[in-house]
């Protein structure tokens, strides 16, 4: 019998043998389970990448401001632009890959709720044709 993922262990009995197919349904279950918790990691990267990179601009703005103040210097509208530019530039870049991992989580979690709804009807099969051949 194969390893079922959590939460398919309780639908079957034991001696229950599992078809070929529902044993590498199960296997492409585990292994877009695995994705699935790698995609969320890489996102929890990111968001800490994306909360450093603007923790640090903030910091850059704030100390190119306080220098301008200090010698003198007007703050002009150009630096805010060039800054601008910069922000979305190293933000965006972190964002469209934000972006791309949600847009898989989206189509594997999808994926994964039918494998899901299709490894259940097969262990529930599996459990009728064992339940009817003891019965006989």
């Amino acid at each position: 019998m194969s390893t079922l993922p959590r939460g398919f262990g309780r639908f079957l009995p034991p001696g229950l043998e599992l078809n070929n197919e529902l044993s590498q349904q199960i296997a492409v279950f585990d292994a877009m389970t695995i994705e699935r918790e790698e995609l969320d990691r890489d996102i929890t990267l990111l968001r800490k990448q994306q909360a450093d990179t603007e923790d640090r601009l903030a910091e850059d703005l704030a100390e190119d401001e306080f220098q301008s103040i200090l010698s003198g210097q007007q703050v002009m509208e150009q630096s805010y632009t060039d800054l601008k530019n910069i922000c979305n530039q190293q933000i965006g870049c972190i964002v469209d890959k934000l972006a791309a991992k949600y847009e898989r989580i989206v189509y594997l979690d999808s994926d994964l709720s039918k494998l899901k709804q299709s490894i259940e009807k097969g262990v529930a099969e599996a459990n009728a044709r064992l339940t009817a051949a003891a019965s006989i």
